[in-house]
């Protein structure tokens, strides 16, 4: 008993040693503890509202910026449309003579230049755009005086212009076109640079923001707990020394009692403080399962979350909590990691017992056995649905922004460049349309929102045109073309259209932007001249048969005068033979040197009667195509003309010549008269040589027949293939001047071209082309060649 009164008295002088509860240390801690925790949660909300302030206005610089740049890409385009219209205007007045392309054309005129000035004011900073629009300024005024050219000229002299000043306004309306395109290029680089820079922004702003309030909400929950916890463990140590106060007069055994059972107490006190400390520090939503993914634990704090009890969640598939939110692909990825022993993080939208979704943020460590394999995982959660929320809130919020500076954009835009402007969402289905939308298809606004696009379709397109359409911006691609609508009241406008695809965060289009411009004058345009063409071209086919008449009648009338002259030319020759061998020892010799000459007049006027129906018939002759080897009818040409070199040094250079399609009589005739012309004019020379191959010039193949002859002076070549032009004296050389013209026209029936180069006194050298012939139309092929009789 004295042993017990003594612990005991013992004991209640070491009572007072403890520290007080109540005492300052405490009070002074928690103080300190509750300052700095306001104090960093003061200074988290003042960078949080700092770093919101400098995001927002860099999100609005940028913002300026992409709406600035789509300005000028439309300016631009409103340029390139005024050029296409100054050239088309220019064009038709000048082909037709209408005033109403004359006042297109002013019109057209004066908006281009109004067109530069805006241009030149939006890209004043930067200076490469500038350059560019020097340079567009020349190419544009070259245009215009061309163009002014061609209407002064419809306007002073009443004709209409040719093909080829046509063709010269196009090529300098294309250069204008390159360098309207290459702006086009370089701002849409900078829209695209500008675009991420804002993108990248938006993320930068949604993560500090994202932080901000989660820090804030955890210091503000670390707090609440810190300040509770002290307050519980202050008070539970004023009831226990009171207690122990009280009793401390009571008997030993009693106090003995006590003490066992409060030290119990305050042990199974301590360890609840420190599990509450764990899961306070941690927030931690702890499971375990088996290889097989059979939950084999789970805390307190994963049933609050999930809705489960302990005893429905542990033997159970871990699938038990899947939202079918994931892909299969996510899963297969955490099972391969997990598998190689490896941890996997990331974040999991699962489905509670209630049917309410919940977000965690998930780790899962393997844990390994001896033979390397995992036995068992720990999935260690943190709640973060609220987060995510905050997220979804947050991203329908700049969602709803974007929306809203886009539609400022259109209107914007629609306002300064005359736009045609209308959005649809994925499905086609319109979600806004401009005032001149309306003005255009003649419906109103209420009519249109909600309808699908299809509503102006006119029929006229194919529907491949709509199919490529689809593809291409379903794939997030700018897709450009002509479209031809109907408006409510029936009539009929075309618009040149642009959609541009507006992508979500996924690369998906999430609604599409067609930006359009009326053509409709300019194609109404377009089908006249295409009338006026065909107009032109019946036209062109019905003169083209009545030459067709003509040079069969003109043919005809050649070959019966030809015919006609042989009869008296064989009369004259017969009797003056006749006359000659009957008187002619009674004649004087002058009267029989006349009728000599008479003869010889005969014979060469028959050779030349022969010459002319052998280039009658040419052009009568249809085109017998074959393959044909040139070098087989070179070597019979020279075979024929053996009789010709009796007595005459000659060098032959006859290099491989190729095959070709050609008429293989008509091509024996032109190397004939090539190389008999080659033989004749090089007969003053000893030693001759003739030189026969093949040459590549410009990617076409060319024959050549070349002789070291007399040659021809080069300023008399235009006559050379002329019928009975002669560039030496009959005295000199013999012939009728009717060779050449022979080849010439059988080098046209092949759609080919023959030519001529020499030196006087240093030889003459024959080239020729052959062409593709159109097997089909050989009528034609021969009424080209007689017209030129």
């Amino acid at each position: 008993m004295n042993r017990a009164r003594s612990r005991a008295s013992e004991g209640d002088d070491a009572i007072p040693l403890a520290p007080s509860p109540t005492g300052s240390p405490i009070d002074t801690l928690l103080e300190r503890r509750v300052s700095w925790g306001f104090i960093v949660a003061l200074l988290l909300t003042i960078f949080m509202g700092y770093s919101s302030w400098r995001s927002a206005r860099l999100s609005a610089n940028d913002s300026d910026w992409v709406v600035h740049t789509y300005a000028v890409m439309a300016r631009l385009e409103s340029a390139h449309q005024h050029t296409n219209e100054v050239e088309t205007s220019a064009r038709a007045f000048a082909l037709l003579g209408e005033k109403s392309f004359l006042a297109h054309y002013v019109d057209a005129r004066e908006t281009l230049a109004k067109d530069k000035s805006e241009i030149r004011r939006l890209t004043s900073d930067n200076r490469i755009q500038q350059r560019r629009l020097d340079t567009l300024d020349v190419q544009v005024r070259a245009a215009i005086e061309y163009a002014s050219e061609m209407v002064g000229q419809r306007q002073d002299m009443g004709a209409a212009t040719g093909t080829r000043e046509a063709l010269k306004l196009e090529h300098l309306t294309d250069e204008v076109r390159a360098t309207t395109q290459e702006m086009l290029d370089e701002e849409t680089r900078l829209l695209n640079e500008r675009s991420q820079k804002t993108e990248a922004q938006r993320r930068s702003t949604g993560f500090i923001v994202t932080t901000g309030v989660f820090l804030g909400a955890v210091l503000l929950t670390v707090a609440w707990f810190a300040v509770r916890r002290e307050i519980g463990v202050s008070a539970r140590g004023r009831v226990e020394l009171s207690t122990l106060n009280a009793e401390l007069e009571e008997r030993v055994q009693q106090r003995t009692a006590a003490l066992q059972s409060e030290i119990i107490e305050r042990t199974q006190a301590l360890q609840e403080v420190a599990d509450q400390k764990f899961a306070l520090d941690q927030h931690a939503i702890v499971a375990t399962t088996d290889v097989q993914g059979t939950i084999t634990y789970v805390n307190d704090k994963f049933c609050d979350i999930s809705k489960y009890s302990r005893q429905e969640l542990v033997g159970q598939n871990h699938r038990i909590l899947n939202s079918s939110h994931h892909p299969k692909e996510f899963f297969q990825q955490m099972y391969h990691t997990i598998a190689n022993g490896q941890v996997w993080r990331a974040e999991i939208c699962n489905r509670a017992k209630d049917g309410s979704i919940y977000w965690v943020d998930t780790t899962i460590v393997p844990f390994v056995g001896p033979e390397g394999k995992p036995r068992q995982y720990v999935a260690i959660r943190a709640d973060i649905t609220e987060r995510k929320r905050s997220e979804e809130a947050l991203r329908e919020s700049l969602a709803t922004s974007k929306v809203a500076l886009k539609e400022l954009a259109d209107q914007k835009f629609a306002l300064d460049q005359h736009a045609i402007v209308a959005t649809t969402d994925v499905q086609g289905t319109i979600t806004y349309v401009n005032d001149k939308f309306c003005d255009i298809s003649k419906y109103s606004r209420q009519e249109l929102v909600g309808q699908n696009h299809r509503i102006l379709n006119s029929s006229h397109h194919p529907k491949e045109f709509f199919q490529q359409m689809y593809h291409t911006i379903a794939n997030g691609q700018v897709w450009r073309d002509e479209i031809r609508n109907r408006a409510k009241d029936g009539s009929i406008y075309w618009v040149d259209t642009t959609v541009v695809p507006f992508l979500d965060a996924y690369g998906k289009p999430r609604q599409y932007m067609a930006i359009r411009a009326d053509i409709t004058e300019r194609k109404l345009a377009e089908h006249e001249i295409l009338k006026l063409t065909e107009e032109l071209e019946q036209r062109v086919r019905e003169r083209t048969i009545q030459l067709e008449e003509i040079n069969k009648e003109l043919e005809a009338f050649t070959y019966s005068v030809a015919h006609d002259l042989r009869a008296p030319l064989r009369h004259i020759g017969g009797f003056s033979k006749l006359l000659v061998e009957d008187f002619g020892a009674t004649l004087d010799p002058e009267a029989r040197k006349y009728l000599e000459r008479v003869q010889e007049g005969t014979v060469k006027m028959g050779r030349l009667v022969d010459e002319l129906l052998g280039l009658a018939r040419v052009g009568r002759q249809s085109l017998n195509l074959q393959a044909t080897g040139l070098s087989s009818i070179v070597a019979e040409v020279v075979s024929l003309l053996d009789p010709e070199t009796k007595g005459r040094q000659i060098e032959w250079k006859i290099a491989k010549l190729p095959f070709v399609d050609c008429d293989p009589t008509l091509m024996k005739q032109v190397f004939q008269n090539l190389i008999s012309n080659a033989l004749k004019y090089s007969r003053p020379r000893p030693q001759t040589v003739i030189e026969i191959g093949e040459i590549h010039k410009d990617g076409e193949a060319v024959i050549f027949v070349r002789d070291n002859g007399v040659g021809f002076n080069m300023k008399y070549s235009d006559k050379l293939f002329g019928v009975f032009q002669r560039l030496h004296r009959v005295e000199d050389f013999e012939g009728t001047g009717v060779g050449l013209a022979t080849v010439h026209r059988i080098i046209q029936k092949h759609q080919g071209r023959v030519w001529a180069e020499a030196e006087l006194d240093r030889g003459a050298t024959f080239y020729f082309t052959i062409g593709s012939v159109d097997r089909a139309a050989p009528n034609a092929q021969a009424a080209i060649a007689g017209a030129q009789l």
